[in-house]
């Protein structure tokens, strides 16, 4: 059996399908499989996976006849896996080639508490824009940390299949940032561990539907602070669960939803009733979209 098995939930990606995964069989750690979830696409995906899989046996191709989502995807991709550890790929990114071989000789390295591997990533946009590194930081014991911020990117998770099992099924519902809930979930069970280098290419696509995608978003944010909401208090504290709050209310405001970001600042400041942050919000979605942007730019460039 493979050691390693990578899961790739896809829907309608015909256009970027192939770069995915050529980039996981480039691998020079080749002791892997392939399982490609097709999340009912209508497009050419099926077709582009399956020329693939005639050359190289490793790719498995599993199909939902109707889309039930990434994370469910991702579920169906888990339950089909041989491999002791469990990477995670989307279907429109890319891995550099000596991702997994560097991540498992750390794991030969770690100790046994370990149980999460992930890297850095460059974040490549279709726009023209110059790439950023976002570089790892978190290692150990990051369930608090985790609790409080937004942390590991999913394209360079690489998981240990028992501590994944504790976690359980990732959570359907959740409409984004899943995976900073599986990664709240892992860290109640290992810590984490990373390669300090870019590992992996996110790819940024321009969209005519940036505005709902940034909505999808917001809303996907407060799922996994519902989910969590227990947890952040008692570890955390309510300043922290209120700023979570206002994080959502800006991503509403940057999706030109006033209404819904003044729904969201009041719940922080319901949290944390004294808190000038808290109370200074409630007066930002009369500024309107172009208004917060503005004032946005202006604090970014006082501050930097």
């Amino acid at each position: 059996m493979p050691e390693v098995s990578v899961v790739i939930p896809t829907y309608n990606r015909a256009l970027y399908i192939d770069r995915a995964l050529r980039s996981v069989l480039a691998q020079t750690y080749t002791d892997l499989e392939v399982i490609v979830v097709d999340d009912g696409s209508t497009d050419d995906t099926p077709g582009r996976v399956q020329a693939l899989a005639q050359a190289d046996s490793r790719i498995r191709y599993v199909r939902h006849e109707t889309n039930q989502g990434a994370q469910a995807a991702r579920n169906t991709g888990i339950q089909a896996a041989q491999g002791n550890y469990i990477a995670f790929l989307d279907s429109d990114d890319e891995w550099l080639p000596h991702k997994l071989e560097q991540q498992m000789l750390l794991y030969q390295q770690a100790s046994d508490r370990v149980g999460v591997v992930y890297a850095g990533y460059l974040e490549v946009s279709d726009n023209g824009r110059r790439p950023r590194r976002h570089l790892p930081t978190l290692r150990g014991d990051v369930y608090h940390h985790l609790l409080a911020s937004y942390g590991v990117p999913i394209l360079t998770l690489l998981v240990k299949r028992g501590p994944l099992k504790q976690a359980g099924p990732l959570s359907a519902p959740i409409r984004a940032y899943q995976e900073w809930d599986l990664c709240i979930r892992l860290a109640r069970y290992c810590e984490f561990d990373f390669v300090p280098d870019c590992l992996a290419i996110y790819h940024i696509h321009s969209s005519p539907t940036i505005s709902k995608d940034l909505v999808r978003g917001a809303w996907g944010y407060l799922d996994v602070v519902a989910a969590h909401r227990e947890e952040i208090l008692g570890e955390c504290g309510p300043a922290t669960l209120s700023r979570h709050y206002i994080i959502a209310g800006q991503q509403f405001m940057l999706a030109d939803q006033p209404d819904l970001a003044r729904q969201t600042f009041r719940q922080a400041v319901r949290l944390t009733p004294f808190s000038p942050r808290a109370l200074a919000y409630l007066s930002v979605p009369l500024l309107g979209r172009r208004g917060y942007q503005i004032l946005r730019s202006i604090k970014h460039r006082v501050c930097s």
